[in-house]
């Protein structure tokens, strides 16, 4: 008992000193912590700049906004000084210089992720009170940096010291807090932002005793070009190069050069990644890197670009193949769907009137083999919680075997639509769809083009889609039945007489053609006819149905339409697209069936004109060197106008395209006619052009060396100026409006 005691002893003793020293071994490091929890320690400007991208899109604000912020308030990123928390005069602390005390004073000094997290929440706080008492720019959108303007005013303090107005005299204030912000965004992320508020006037600002401001007028609209933070672009996004720019071969800046892009529709394929130059340690970058492919003439091209030079061209909405494409479409428009319609993959007749039964059920419609059933159409009908699957078509389009499949998902009853043949399937699918139509739309139906065209359209309206043989004389017995059953009086013929002859279109109920020489110039006056909407079109291939056929339901839905394409320079699809300003496609598929020169070719036909918001730094170069001449002469400055700007490189890029150096274009006409076509409201305007100099100060010299162009320059009456310039053969083009 002894001996066990002592060993016992002994054990304790040694479980007292480990204990002891275990104790020791804990408390030390704590007590080491609490003492470093007292050095201000700076992280690296690249940690900085992933803090500050972080927080701001998990609280949805643009990045830019954020950094901007962070810059100027704490002069440059800095949480800390000298090793000490960066606290100023006013005391405002870290990096954000937060004064506000709901929060933890201790954790802002130390602890850069919690000041940045309150800055971030205070300026979401300031946001909320646009329109109730700061005032509202534009339709509120948080992803517009513009629309940002005096939230960041009120985070630094509503107060006249930051008017956009001068008291005095009116005169604009870019010298407040806010629009040190924003020149600050400029200059990092090679921007031009829309910030000259001509429509504030000083009797819509109420000025104070002891400093106050207050907003008379709570929400203004602004003119020209508006733009979305760069920092949410996603996979499969479509962005255009806006000026030459290199693309690299890792995200940083001095990556190697792969090549160049300029004005070229790309596409991203993964989310950003940030900056890490070695060689710039002290980087405050305003801007991620994406990495972006083409392909175009059998050549791909991989890389990273920098968000700042990317704008937004729509995306692409695809799969590996028709059937996950047909899931990708499905999963743009809907979450759940209780009620799926299936349609054959491999061939259209029976699925052509399929559109509006769709529309009407809000169901997507999801594409099959013959005779098996994909399993990843099965495994979209159970994500979607399908409780109803309505089949197009016979056996001998989707077989049994198809249907026993569906069948076997749980909770799930299957209901076939069709006929002894597509015409009969096609009037079933009218009875289905119900109610009394004013009218039907008819269509070939031995090919998919035109009905496809017409789909959303129909879908939209609830009318049907019936199908007449391709060049028969007489209207088959199932449309004519339900054309009678309906009591439709009026009808709608899409395509030629090739595709629907005159002597059908003569039996039918009140029939108009809507008609082109091809399915391309069908689709456009299909649009053009029928007035339909075209904001954030759909563009789908003209030589395969299936991806118009799913993307007609989805179209209807958004309330937009479908434009076929493909990669011919068609001048019909290029009038339309400049002429309705079109510059956001959402394209149908993937490259197999819109190429990148298709897109390319629906990119020069919108000339870039009202998404490209960039100005290139010689275009702005030039705006500055004028501005310093009108100061000298005692002129009012120019304010640059974006839109303005980038019809002036339309200009410059049209003289080169069309080997001409004159005012008036051949495409154009004259410089005020071209303004007109670009909706640029003035009341006067002037233009100089310039061929062959080669940097911004050469031209503006040789302008001022002229009494013509110099005149034009120094005009009182002007006060907007927009440059355009191209590079290849350096034609320079100065746009001047009076407003």
């Amino acid at each position: 008992m002894i001996l066990v005691t002592k060993r016992g002893t002994i054990f304790m003793k040694k479980a007292k000193l480990l204990i002891s020293l275990l104790t020791i071994m804990l408390v030390l490091p704590q007590s080491i912590k609490a003492e470093e929890s007292k050095i201000c320690t700076q992280p690296s400007f690249i940690e900085v700049d992933i803090l500050l991208t972080t927080e701001a899109l998990a609280q949805n604000i643009p990045p830019e906004v954020v950094k901007a912020i962070a810059f100027v308030e704490s002069d440059g990123w800095l949480q800390c000084k000298d090793g000490q928390p960066n606290v100023s005069p006013d005391n405002g602390i870290g990096i954000m210089q937060v004064t506000d005390a709901r929060y933890d004073e201790e954790r802002l000094k130390y602890d850069i992720e919690y000041n940045i997290q309150a800055g971030v929440s205070i300026l979401n706080e300031k946001f909320g009170y646009s329109g109730v008492t700061i005032t509202m720019l534009n339709d509120g959108s948080r992803d517009v940096i513009e629309n940002w303007y005096f939230a960041v005013m009120a985070y630094n303090g509503i107060k006249q010291v930051n008017s956009p107005l001068y008291r005095a005299d009116g005169e604009r204030n870019y010298n407040s807090y806010q629009d040190r912000v924003f020149k600050r965004i400029n200059e990092s992320s090679n921007l031009n932002l829309n910030t000259a508020l001509e429509e504030i006037e000083l009797s819509h600002l109420n000025y104070g005793d002891n400093g106050a401001l207050s907003f008379e007028k709570l929400d203004y609209s602004q003119e020209g070009v508006l733009h979305n933070t760069k920092h949410k672009f996603h996979p499969k996004d479509l962005v255009v190069a806006t000026e030459e720019v290199n693309l690299r071969n890792v995200p940083r800046k001095d990556g190697t050069s792969l090549g160049k892009l300029d004005q070229e529709v790309v596409m991203i394929e993964d989310t950003f990644g940030y900056d890490t130059s070695i060689s710039d340690r002290r980087n405050y970058n305003h801007f991620v890197w994406y990495p972006v492919s083409s392909e175009l003439a059998g050549l791909k091209k991989t890389g990273f670009v920098a968000s700042s030079y990317l704008t937004s061209f729509g995306k692409r909405i695809s799969g590996a193949e028709r059937y996950s494409t047909a899931n990708e479409i499905a999963l743009e428009g809907w979450d759940k769907a209780e009620t799926i319609v299936v349609a054959s993959g491999q061939n259209f007749p029976d699925a052509l009137a399929g559109a509006p039964l769709a529309f009407k059920l809000d169901a997507p419609i999801l594409l099959t083999k013959k005779d098996s059933l994909p399993d990843q159409t099965m495994q979209m009908i159970k994500k979607l919680g399908a409780k109803k699957v309505i089949l197009l078509g016979g056996t001998g389009a989707v077989s049994e075997n198809v249907q026993k499949s569906i069948e076997a998902i749980q909770g799930v009853k299957v209901e076939r639509i069709n006929g002894a043949t597509r015409y009969e399937t096609a009037a079933k699918i009218a009875e289905h769809l119900g109610g009394s139509p004013e009218k039907a739309v008819i269509a070939n139906g031995s090919n998919f083009p035109d009905a496809l065209a017409i789909a959303p359209y129909a879908a939209k309206n609830g009318y049907p889609i019936l199908l007449i043989k391709e060049k028969a004389d007489t209207i088959n017995e199932p449309t004519a039945k339900l054309l009678r059953d309906k009591e439709i009086k009026s009808t709608i013929v899409a395509g030629g007489t090739s595709a629907v002859t005159d002597a059908v279109l003569k039996a039918l109920p009140g029939a108009d053609r809507i008609s082109g020489k091809d399915r391309y110039a069908t689709s456009v006056e299909i649009i053009k006819e029928l007035n339909l909407p075209t904001e954030n079109i759909y563009t789908a291939t003209g030589r395969s149905f299936a991806d118009a056929l799913t993307g007609s339901v989805l179209a209807a839905k958004k309330g937009t339409s479908i434009l076929l394409v493909d990669d011919k320079e068609r001048t019909v699809v290029s009038e339309l697209v400049s002429s309705k300003n079109l510059h956001n496609f959402q394209v149908l598929g993937g490259r197999s069936a819109v190429n990148d020169q298709a897109l390319n070719l629906l990119f020069k036909a919108s000339k870039g004109i009202y998404h490209t918001s960039d100005l290139s730094e010689y275009e702005r170069k030039v705006i500055e060197l004028v501005n310093v001449e009108r100061e000298k002469h005692g002129v009012n400055l120019l304010s640059t106008h974006v839109q303005l700007s980038l019809v002036a490189r339309e200009k410059s890029l049209d003289m080169k395209a069309n080997d001409y150096f004159n005012h008036t274009s051949p495409v154009y006409g004259t410089p005020f006619e071209m303004m007109d076509f670009f909706n640029i409201e003035y009341t006067s305007a002037s233009e100089n052009i310039a061929r062959g100099h080669q940097s911004p100060e050469q031209v503006v010299s040789a302008w001022m060396n002229s009494a013509g162009h110099k005149a034009n320059i120094l005009d009182p009456n002007m006060t907007h100026i927009g440059v355009g310039y191209e590079k290849e053969l350096k034609h320079w083009t100065q746009m001047f409006i009076g407003k």
